[in-house]
């Protein structure tokens, strides 16, 4: 549609030549076709322009700092709106395989799924099995205990804190199965008797 659209404006904007000047066919074609090939090429550009604005409108970075205020150097982890990714981690990290999920709420605050995934069969549709929630909510650009989350791809090569990319565990997928589900204690209370038990 957007070069249907081009190519009409320029068949409107093609000077008419004067009345007693007699033009060639061919000279007519040849300069829609020079027309045409300069809208074709506009258009692509200005479709691959759009593409990249809405590819970086869907990825976020979640950084985890050394401190607890956000500030100084951090490592990151890729996450793309709405989407579940896999990445393999450097040998000796677990999980091996890490899955990642980035959705938003209503309020327009996001939340973090991460859970680890099988070198045999990748990432689950869901992490709804990972209880994990230390590292859930956030809201960009807000500190959250030692993390924040970025929109667009922050961790780029003249960032000299992002130390690294996609290669630690940022979410706290290795935590899943450690993690008590909710409404479940994680200590029991003993009763009277437990802590006092009668004489035999």
């Amino acid at each position: 549609k957007l070069l249907s659209f081009s190519f009409l404006l320029l068949f409107l904007s093609f000077p008419l030549p004067p009345a007693n000047m007699k033009l060639s066919p061919l000279v007519v074609a040849s300069s829609l076709v020079a027309s045409v090939g300069a809208a074709s090429v506009e258009g692509r550009q200005h479709l691959r322009h759009l593409e990249a604005e809405a590819s970086q409108a869907t990825k976020y970075t979640l950084a985890q700092y050394r401190g607890n205020f956000c500030t100084g150097r951090y490592v990151a982890l890729e996450l793309t709106l709405g989407m579940m990714t896999q990445i393999s981690l450097p040998e000796g990290r677990s999980p091996e395989v890490l899955c990642n999920k980035l959705v938003g709420d209503d309020s327009g605050k996001f939340v973090v799924h991460s859970c680890p995934g099988s070198a045999a069969t990748g990432c689950p549709l869901h992490c709804d099995g990972c209880h994990e929630d230390m590292v859930k909510h956030f809201a960009v650009g807000q500190c959250t205990d030692g993390w924040m989350l970025f929109e667009g791809d922050v961790c780029t090569a003249d960032n000299a804190d992002c130390i690294s990319k996609n290669k630690v565990d940022v979410g706290l997928a290795r935590w899943c199965n450690r993690w008590p589900a909710p409404g479940v204690p994680v200590y029991k209370v003993k009763d009277a008797e437990e802590l006092d038990p009668p004489a035999e």
